[in-house]
C-alpha cells in the first residue's frame, strides 16, 4: 500500500532529522521524496479542469503527461502512535543541591537544553540520533532528596534516554 504523508517541519534541523530517518528505513519501505510541488486537493468535478490547467503549464508530451503529474486518491488515516512515557525515582541521603547539580551535567550530556518548568517539574528537550525526547526533572530535598524522572517521546528513544539516565544516576548515588 502506498502513503503520502504530508510532515510539517519548523526548521532546517527538522528537515535533515526526517531525511536521516528516511535514509535509516530505507532497506525496510520503499520512501521517495517527489521532486517537484505536492497539493492537497479537495475538489469533485473540478478536478478535471484544474489537471488540464496545470497540463496547459507544463511541459508535457503525451509520453511523459504521467509522469509529470501523477494523481493519487487519498484519505486521511489516523495511525495509533502514541507517545511512550518512562518514570524514575530514587531517593538518597545526598544533598538536593548536588544531586540538582549533577542532573543538569547529565541532561546537557545527553544534549538536552532547558525548555521550561511545568509544576515541580523543569523539562528539558534531548535530541539524539534515536529521535527527540522530553526529560523532566524533580528533585525535593530535606531529610531525604526524592528524585522524580520522567522521559517522554515516540518510539525507542524512550528507553535510550531512560536506560542512559538511570545508569549514570545509579553510579552517581553509589549502585543505588
Amino acid at each position: 500500500m502506498k502513503y503520502i504523508l504530508v510532515i510539517n517541519y519548523g526548521s532546517d534541523a527538522e528537515r535533515k532529522r526526517i531525511d536521516y530517518a528516511v535514509e535509516r528505513w530505507s532497506g525496510r519501505i520503499k520512501a521517495a521524496k517527489p521532486r517537484g510541488t505536492v497539493l492537497i486537493v479537495e475538489a469533485s468535478e473540478e478536478v478535471n479542469a484544474f489537471l488540464e490547467d496545470l497540463h496547459s503549464r507544463l511541459e508535457v508530451d503525451e509520453r511523459s503527461k504521467d509522469e509529470k503529474i501523477q494523481v493519487y486518491k487519498a484519505e486521511i488515516v489516523r495511525p495509533r502512535v502514541e507517545v511512550r512515557r518512562k518514570d524514575i525515582s530514587y531517593e538518597t541521603r545526598e544533598d538536593a543541591a548536588s544531586v540538582e547539580k549533577f542532573a543538569r551535567y547529565l541532561i546537557s550530556k545527553l544534549g538536552g537544553s532547558y525548555e521550561y518548568s511545568a509544576g515541580p517539574f523543569k523539562v528539558y528537550a534531548a535530541y539524539t540520533k534515536k529521535g527527540h525526547a522530553k526529560i523532566g526533572v524533580s528533585i525535593k530535598g530535606n531529610e531525604k532528596t526524592k528524585i522524580r524522572i520522567f522521559v517522554e517521546g515516540y518510539g525507542e528513544v524512550v528507553d535510550f534516554i531512560a536506560k542512559r539516565i538511570d545508569e549514570e544516576f545509579r553510579i552517581f548515588l553509589g549502585g543505588v
